[in-house]
């Protein structure tokens, strides 16, 4: 009887760990598939590319003129992170850096369609 209630613990807890983080990721992963990545190419290149490059490397015409160099959009470091993560650094900036904040710049489905570009740019 102990084994079979240890067994039932571990798969309540194989099911914690695996299960709910997965459909969280689904879950910011739905918005991103609701964005338009034509939409989000337009706005990344008034917005972005003049800093970030033409293809998100950090190779921008500004890029030599700032310390820290602006991040490098197609890094595994980047695509890592999270939909929020990036919604957050978008609208909010980044400190000692020259990333400035742009809230109030994008609406939410500008935004979505600006991640559904930035997730085109995977190394």
């Amino acid at each position: 009887m102990l084994t079979r209630h240890v067994r039932a613990k571990a798969m309540t807890g194989w099911i914690i760990a695996m299960v709910i983080p997965s459909l969280i990721l689904l879950g910011t992963s739905i918005a991103v598939a609701n964005g338009n990545s034509e939409n989000g190419k337009a706005l990344y290149q008034e917005s972005c590319q003049h800093c970030h490059g033409f293809i998100g490397k950090g190779d921008g015409q500004m890029a030599e003129y700032l310390e820290p160099r602006p991040a490098n959009l197609a890094s595994q470091t980047t695509q890592a992170k999270s939909d929020g993560e990036l919604k957050d650094l978008i609208l909010k900036g980044k400190e000692g850096t020259a990333m400035v904040g742009f809230e109030g710049a994008f609406e939410e489905p500008q935004l979505n369609d600006l991640l559904v570009y930035l997730r085109s740019l995977k190394p």
